[in-house]
């Protein structure tokens, strides 16, 4: 899934002459607080439209605003992944594509990659999610990949978040299995800290308890 595939058509672009009150009116008409400044197909920057939106002079230009601009795109070949941690990273609403030439294409709301990316099979597949932390330099993708296995399951989704007080990686792993009690099991057998898991013991018996009440109630 690359930005070409996700742009969003619905999205106008501002131009340097226009007031402050048509951004705020597109603000209004598609809930975006980022906005593409276009000039002949260049982009100029994204206007946040929520840093400027007190300002009392609305009948003032686009330009006026230049500093304010923020300078973050991607292109059409970037990855729709790579794409959700640069919005993520910096608060985005909508981000600009450029093409090969350093020319505007059209821009992709959040909303959009949002809806597109739950489309993935590992976003859609039912499982369990166990975060656990490690060293970083005790990380070891390879062995994390052998618990899992080892278990009868495969990692649908991995990503780290980095602790640096305390150098250490929080590892989210999804699994394709609710049943997670050997694998974190294995993981404690390998010196990694469960930080959290998903569904836990008590959670997956809840649900069995409200499973077997529902049976009881269809038997009478």
């Amino acid at each position: 899934m690359l930005a070409s595939e996700l742009i969003s058509p619905d999205i106008p672009i501002l131009k340097m002459e226009d007031s402050l009150t048509q951004a705020i009116n597109i603000l209004h008409e598609q809930s975006i607080f980022h906005m593409p400044v276009v000039s002949e197909k260049k982009l100029e920057g994204l206007l946040p439209i929520d840093l400027v939106i007190g300002n009392m002079d609305t009948d003032k230009p686009i330009s006026e605003f230049k500093n304010d601009f923020l300078h973050i795109f991607v292109y059409l070949d970037q990855h729709g992944l790579d794409i959700f941690e640069i919005m993520a990273r910096h608060g985005l609403s909508s981000i600009p594509v450029l093409d090969l030439e350093e020319q505007y294409v059209g821009c992709i709301s959040l909303n959009m990659l949002i809806s597109k990316l739950s489309n993935f099979y590992s976003f859609k597949t039912i499982g369990g999610i166990i975060i656990v932390k490690v060293g970083i330099r005790d990380y070891n993708l390879a062995e994390i990949s052998r618990i899992v296995e080892s278990n009868n399951a495969k990692i649908l989704i991995l990503y780290l978040n980095t602790n640096e007080d305390n150098d250490m990686y929080n590892i989210t792993i999804k699994v394709d299995t609710s049943d997670l009690s050997h694998i974190l099991a294995t993981f404690e057998r390998f010196q990694y800290g469960i930080v959290y898991s998903y569904p836990s013991t008590l959670q997956k018996s809840q649900l069995q308890d409200r499973y077997d009440f529902l049976m009881k109630m269809f038997e009478l």
